[in-house]
């Protein structure tokens, strides 16, 4: 058995991937770990926000900072295809989120004058992001549609189902498994059209 050779030496293996593949790919793994990333940061806001309302305003800020950073990212890896500077994508950014952070704001200002409660706040809150990230998937891509009505799932689950953590986690595995062979797909059919 000593004598068996490795069908494979790795030293001399080396695959051929054209460059459009592999442009393709790391745009991916970009845009589908920042998916995932999102999907799991609402799950564990939806969370903070169950057992800890009063708390989860600092994390609805962050969220709003890591949605808007996620779609200058996202945004950044396709510009090659886009005819704009990475200066309008930015500034449009910019006001998307920001009017976003500003709404939120408010209504934690409707909490602190007792106009709303801590948990009505959140699934405002939640409605809000869910639709700012839907709007904003227009111009970063259909992932953000995806997750904006994941995040509307959500507030709704949130509102009128007692024990929804469950459901939530399975409609996250879902949506992830799902945007996966989406991307498969659409993939495929680039591929098709390019190749035609």
């Amino acid at each position: 058995m000593s004598d068996d050779k490795p069908l494979i030496d790795d030293k001399s293996f080396t695959v051929k991937v054209p460059n459009r593949a592999v442009e393709l790919l790391k745009e991916f793994k970009t845009e589908e770990i920042i998916f995932f990333m999102i999907i799991l940061l609402s799950v564990i806001g939806v969370g903070i926000t169950d057992y800890a309302p009063m708390e989860s305003w600092a994390y609805w800020m962050f969220m709003v900072t890591a949605l808007a950073a996620s779609a200058v990212v996202i945004e950044k890896t396709l510009l090659h295809r886009k005819d704009v500077s990475f200066t309008k994508l930015w500034v449009t950014q910019l006001l998307h989120w920001g009017a976003t952070l500003i709404v939120i704001i408010l209504s934690f200002a409707f909490v602190k004058t007792g106009r709303m409660t801590y948990e009505g706040s959140g699934l405002v809150i939640l409605l809000i992001l869910s639709l700012s990230t839907f709007l904003d998937g227009f111009h970063v891509g259909w992932r953000f549609y995806l997750a904006g009505i994941f995040l509307a799932i959500t507030s709704i689950l949130a509102a009128f189902v007692e024990e929804y953590m469950w459901i939530l986690l399975v409609i996250a595995i879902a949506s992830i498994v799902f945007s996966t062979y989406l991307e498969k797909y659409l993939t495929a059919k680039e591929n098709e059209i390019q190749e035609s």
